[in-house]
């Protein structure tokens, strides 16, 4: 749904600016992803220890449903977002100076909690002002560049820390991505966002009242968009394990089977599988802008199970592991590049825009999590004889995501389908009563 906004005509944002938009949040999730962990295991920490950092941290994520409200709620997105954007770049700075992370393992994990709290703000802020900025024909796109600076920042800026952390100084990694963060966020002061229809008098009547105002259209908003089949299929679909790609979660745990030793996982999982996920993003959010959008990511889904078919059936060798792994971090990126473009032309332009997009990504996330557990369960099978008993964890986990992956792309299509004859009945039965 998207309503319609006072004032000037809008000016519409270029889609390629998301991907340096979209950087805060991926230097925020590398850092902790790879620089934090590595500076704790230097100092001698045990790695019991540093997955309890390493949880408590990226809780925010899964909690920021409860606060994102409150960008639709309260001012304006694009303040939201320049606001965080400069709390992430502080607590960066912050916790890459804290010294001897040994004595001060509190102090680090309340700074790099708060660190993620901000940047999933940053990033539900910027969602909303894509779908709100941005041209309906360029959603494709702008999802594109969006993931693009998503996956492929968290890669390669987390890279970038984990480098400088190690050869210059302890504090180097986080002051950079300090620096890259206050520069990339800096672009949103560009960006155009205008009022929805009734803000011109948010505040008239009171504040309490206005806010009552607020709420009550959000609530509009939301259940409109729940109950309509083209916003439920789109709940469907992004529950559906389509686009997962759970095995990311599980690649470094596979690179012993394979032979693969600690370079060349460092290397595929971080580095390269950071510009492959970027690489598909763009190319996902090209075909999002030429096709049927949930068309276009049930292809990105069937070229995700395709990569984890030619692992399985390959030969176990670090060339298998590193071809595989790069074509599926490739294929994934395409597969979320696709999903944004199709969110994005649901959630539209309305009241309760961050919201929406934050319960479609809460959706996509379970989806994530429930298929990387079942594919974890699939590598415990241990019921084949030879070469590939031996090798059935990691057969397991492929097989069973391949799967997986071709049944949630059947019920894609499936529903693709069911809407569009639905919408045609309905079309048909418009003309006739007119």
């Amino acid at each position: 749904m998207t309503e319609h906004v006072e004032g000037e005509e809008q000016r519409w944002t270029r889609p390629w600016l998301y991907l340096f938009l979209e950087l805060p949040f991926g230097a925020a999730i590398g850092f902790l992803m790879i620089a934090v962990p590595y500076r704790l295991s230097a100092a001698g920490i045990p790695l019991s220890e540093i997955a309890t950092v390493s949880a408590v941290g990226f809780m925010p994520h899964a909690l920021k449903i409860f606060w994102v409200p409150l960008i639709d709620m309260v001012g304006r997105r694009k303040v939201w977002y320049l606001v965080m954007v400069a709390v992430t770049a502080g607590l960066l700075a912050a916790a890459s100076l804290v010294p001897d992370p040994a004595r001060h393992l509190g102090l680090l994990t309340l700074l790099v909690t708060a660190l993620q709290a901000a940047a999933a703000t940053t990033s539900a802020a910027l969602n909303a002002l894509i779908a709100m900025t941005t041209h309906p024909d360029d959603k494709g796109k702008a999802g594109g560049f969006y993931m693009a600076g998503n996956v492929g920042g968290t890669g390669i800026l987390g890279a970038l820390a984990l480098w400088l952390s190690t050869a210059v100084a302890p504090w180097v990694g986080g002051l950079a991505l300090a620096l890259v963060v206050a520069a990339s966020g800096a672009g949103a002061i560009t960006i155009q966002e205008r009022h929805l229809v009734g803000d011109g008098g948010a505040f008239s009547g009171g504040i309490l009242r206005a806010l009552g105002r607020r709420i009550a259209a959000m609530g509009r908003d939301l259940w409109e968009t729940a109950s309509s089949l083209h916003g439920f299929t789109a709940l469907v679909i992004s529950v559906a394990p389509v686009g997962c790609g759970a095995l990311t979660n599980l690649f470094s745990g596979m690179a012993i089977e394979y032979g693969a030793d600690q370079h060349v996982v460092e290397v595929v999982n971080g580095l390269g599988g950071g510009l492959a996920g970027a690489l598909g993003s763009l190319v996902g959010g090209f075909l999002a802008d030429r096709m049927n959008r949930r068309v276009a990511y049930a292809l990105a889904g069937g070229l995700t199970a395709l990569s984890a078919v030619g692992m399985l059936f390959a030969p176990m060798t670090p060339a298998t592991y590193t071809a595989g792994t790069l074509a599926y971090n490739f294929a994934n990126g395409v597969a979320f590049a696709t999903w944004a473009g199709m969110v994005l032309e649901v959630v539209g332009n309305s009241a309760a825009v961050a919201t929406k997009y934050a319960l479609f990504v809460a959706s996509s996330n379970f989806a994530i999590s429930t298929v990387t557990k079942l594919d974890g369960w699939a590598a415990g099978f241990r019921g084949l004889h030879g070469d590939w008993g031996r090798e059935a964890g990691a057969r397991g986990a492929l097989a069973f995501d391949a799967v997986i992956t071709f049944a949630g792309l059947l019920l894609v299509l499936w529903l693709v389908r069911y809407t569009a004859r639905r919408k045609a009945r309905i079309s048909a039965a418009t003309a006739a009563g007119s």
